[in-house]
């Protein structure tokens, strides 16, 4: 055990050996994209999706970090049958695989609450349905010019919930690429 604490402890002095103050910065970002979702056996089509946050960026030397609140709206539609619509708060972090020295590709987690809001046709269960903790997994890739203080990327998320409502039990899956630009601080 003393070991493991022990290389934990020397792995995080390397990667915050030549991290500075100055390298911690903050933005504001919004997105715009497309939705596409499947509420147990209804596929829902595009409709749009928009995001609103606000984070900082870790320049941190190995792999630089962003963390951000975001706020995320989203909306899918099955013609007249039923719509879908999924509205959160969630604690992204994201980590920047610095391959390239402008394209930056990158990976990321999320952990929000998230309600939606699903109408069939028949039933609206938007009444019954629940704020819950929901995951979501992002990757994508930055265009990040270091003289310009706004940054764009292109992103894939996917989130998976599964919700009770009182009158039934149902899992929803959610596909969004959206495109986001950032200003930098």
């Amino acid at each position: 055990m003393r070991t493991k604490l022990f290389l934990l402890f020397f792995l995080g002095m390397f990667v915050f050996s030549s991290f500075d103050a100055k390298a911690v910065s903050f933005y504001l970002g919004t997105g715009l994209g497309d939705s596409k979702g499947r509420v147990e056996h209804l596929h829902l089509d595009d409709k749009h999706a928009f995001v609103f946050s606000i984070g900082s960026h870790f320049n941190i030397p190995l792999f630089p970090v962003r963390t951000e609140i975001e706020y995320l709206n989203a909306k899918m539609q099955k013609d007249e049958i039923g719509d879908a619509k999924l509205i959160g708060y969630s604690l992204n972090t994201y980590v920047n695989i610095p391959l390239l020295p402008i394209l930056v590709p990158y990976v990321g987690i999320g952990l929000g609450t998230m309600k939606e809001k699903f109408n069939s046709g028949i039933l609206d269960f938007s009444r019954q349905s629940n704020w819950n903790f929901v995951p979501q997994y992002m990757v994508g890739i930055d265009l990040d010019l270091p003289t310009v203080p706004v940054a764009g990327s292109m992103e894939y998320r996917y989130i998976e919930r599964k919700f009770d409502f009182d009158v039934a039990d149902l899992k929803s899956k959610y596909h969004i690429f959206m495109f986001k630009a950032r200003v930098k601080f």
